[in-house]
């Protein structure tokens, strides 16, 4: 696809007198700072609205620490915290702009016109921006899932994100949860010389079996189908109470059992969602709202910095050709309509055709 288009944003663009945004992303992951980088890239001004104090999405604030050995080009892995580094410094040379402690309220439609287009108004918690396309890649994981057994504690000694403690010796350290997430976080106690119990429901580990195999190998206990029936203090420590009729005492609990959408930012967005609560996009990446595009873990079923990079290119450059030729993605859906339409009826003769025969 070649962008026949493309400029150069001007260094000295005063962005503060901006009438309007091409493109608002909310979100700073890997999703979101792979689509600014694009759109930035081809000459489109660009704001990315971010809940956090800073950038890099679940790579930075779920494990940072942490590092991600299947990113093609990192032979020896990369730590969250320096790829979330790494992409916000691009964004930034981009000159990509960003607004930090701002969380999604609405996008809504306006009767304002831009370069012959209504344009949408992303409103904040702080603000609200005008634009031509809004990406949405704040991420379906918003808010981790929580055991009722531990909030009860209300103990800083329950983390729902991997700690950055940086010497585990002598630390006794329950881990609750059997996917990698979970493995990762026993795996980096452990090799901080802390002696982990890795609780999993299932009867299996729902992590790799390379992770698996690396947290037997340095010394991990697990415990499978089983789960914490209650918690209390002891001392200094937690006391756990399983559902086997064992205790463990614990100086910390780190909790990976998944997330919670936040479905209703996304009911109150008026998009059509999937079963899960994810939101459901077509080939382009384009939500139920024409103009309004999703990427990375707020739809998708892979969980991979990799697929969010890719994405937020793809997710960027419909838009961008949304913008410098509007009636280019219409007519391409058209095309790949009526080829569907084509697929349909031969796969109805062949079905017929079987029929009478039989």
């Amino acid at each position: 696809m070649v962008d026949y288009k493309v400029t150069k944003l001007d260094d000295e663009l005063d962005f503060d007198r901006l009438e309007y945004w091409d493109v608002v992303i909310v979100g700073a992951g890997p999703a979101g700072l792979a689509a600014g980088l694009t759109t930035a890239h081809r000459g489109l001004t660009t704001l990315i609205v971010e809940a956090k104090g800073e950038a890099g999405g679940q790579p930075q604030f779920l494990y940072a620490d942490k590092r991600i050995v299947d990113i093609p080009g990192f032979p020896d892995g990369i730590s969250g915290l320096e790829i979330s580094e790494r992409l916000y410094r691009q964004s930034k040379n981009a000159l990509v702009q960003f607004r930090f402690h701002e969380e999604l309220v609405d996008i809504e439609e306006t009767e304002q016109i831009g370069k012959e287009e209504n344009l949408k108004r992303v409103v904040t918690s702080k603000g609200s921006y005008l634009c031509r396309k809004a990406i949405l890649a704040c991420g379906l994981l918003h808010y981790p899932r929580k055991l009722p057994a531990l909030e009860e504690l209300h103990s800083k000694k329950v983390h729902y994100k991997i700690p950055k403690i940086g010497d585990y010796e002598g630390q006794q350290v329950v881990v609750v949860g059997g996917g990698d997430s979970a493995l990762d976080a026993g795996i980096m106690a452990l090799e901080r010389n802390g002696s982990v119990d890795l609780l999993i429901r299932k009867p299996q580990a729902a992590g790799k079996a390379e992770s698996l195999q690396r947290y037997e190998k340095c010394g991990g206990i697990i415990r499978y189908s089983t789960e914490i029936a209650s918690a209390e203090y002891a001392c200094d420590q937690l006391k756990l109470n399983l559902n086997t009729g064992d205790s463990i005492l614990c100086d910390h609990v780190i909790v990976q059992v998944g997330f919670l959408s936040d479905r209703e930012t996304f009911e109150r967005l008026k998009l059509r969602l999937n079963d899960d609560n994810s939101i459901a996009i077509d080939p382009y990446y384009e939500t139920s709202r024409r103009g309004v595009f999703a990427v990375g873990d707020v739809h998708g079923d892979i969980k991979l910095v990799a697929v969010a990079w890719a994405e937020g290119i793809q997710a960027a450059i419909y838009a961008f050709k949304e913008i410098t030729s509007p009636y280019w993605l219409n007519e391409k859906r058209l095309k790949d309509y009526k080829i569907s339409l084509i697929g349909e009826k031969i796969a109805r003769a062949a079905q017929e055709q079987s029929h009478k025969r039989n």
